[in-house]
């Protein structure tokens, strides 16, 4: 994908994003869709505890069965993927658990009732769904021409952390 745009999950995403800049004999690989959605999990491992700089399908709960894992949450100064303030936005506002009003994008597990006349743009029914569709509802806004998109964000740990991080990097 390109730099801090909604990273692709599918072939179709990837075509539409870098079609304009290969040439005649660049490929692209088709592999089917994205098997968990967001990207993975990044790890420092420099120093005496390894740090999750940027939480993925493998949680951080997950790692610390295996290895404890350095709990500080001020922000790392190694620079990686996905840590920027601003990353994986669409061109419509991201706005985080707030009511939807008419005409905006509306993202939500399915549980949680799509506000009148808001736009429906996925309706996972739990949080591995709601990874695995999160691109491609922020790219359907945009492919919408929608200026919002509301989402009501999962609660919990493990792969909800990091849709929560890619929601924030988002919408700001």
């Amino acid at each position: 994908n390109k730099f801090g745009k909604v990273s692709p999950t599918t072939y179709d995403h990837v075509y539409q994003e870098l079609s304009k800049d290969l040439n005649k004999n660049d490929l692209i690989l088709d592999g089917g869709p994205s098997q968990i959605g967001v990207e993975s999990t990044i790890i420092d491992c420099t120093n005496d505890l390894p740090k999750v700089l940027r939480p993925g399908a493998i949680s951080t709960e997950l790692i610390n069965e295996v290895i404890r894992v350095d709990s500080d949450e001020t922000p790392n100064q190694i620079r990686v993927s996905g840590s920027f303030n601003s990353h994986y936005a669409p061109n419509a506002k991201v706005l985080l658990d707030t009511t939807a009003q008419p005409g905006d994008g509306f993202l939500a597990l399915n549980e949680i009732a799509t506000p009148k006349d808001a736009i429906r743009l996925s309706s996972p029914i739990n949080i591995e769904e709601f990874a695995k569709n999160l691109y491609a509802a922020l790219r359907k806004a945009d492919e919408l021409n929608l200026k919002r998109i509301v989402v009501i964000q999962p609660k919990g740990s493990g792969l909800a952390t990091a849709i929560r991080d890619r929601l924030k990097k988002a919408s700001f």
